[in-house]
């Protein structure tokens, strides 16, 4: 008799990501008011693919980093997409954790 319990469906299931946790970055730059300006540009120039999110500039190690965030994952894709069809560059950043 074996003391293994029998494996359950959520056992092999995938961790559930939350649907706004999606973030796509349009720059990176080491001056925060030129992030700020350029997310401000990209968002007028795109303002349909970014219409529920939020823009943020990060600081990462004296890196400030353009982002739009609390995306789903297909919105996020969508968006770069979009972008990238008009040569603006552009990741997507899935979530963190």
């Amino acid at each position: 008799v074996s003391s293994r319990k029998a494996p359950t469906w959520t056992d092999h299931a995938p961790a559930r990501t939350p649907a706004g946790a999606w973030s796509v970055q349009v720059g990176a730059f080491r001056d925060e008011t030129v992030a700020s300006n350029w997310l401000t540009e990209v968002n007028r120039r795109f303002r349909a693919q970014f219409a529920s999110a939020e823009r943020t500039v990060q600081n990462a190690e004296g890196w400030y980093r353009s982002r739009f965030t609390g995306m789903s994952e297909q919105g996020a894709q969508d968006a770069c997409a979009a972008l990238s069809e008009r040569r603006v560059t552009c990741m997507v950043i899935r979530p963190q954790g």
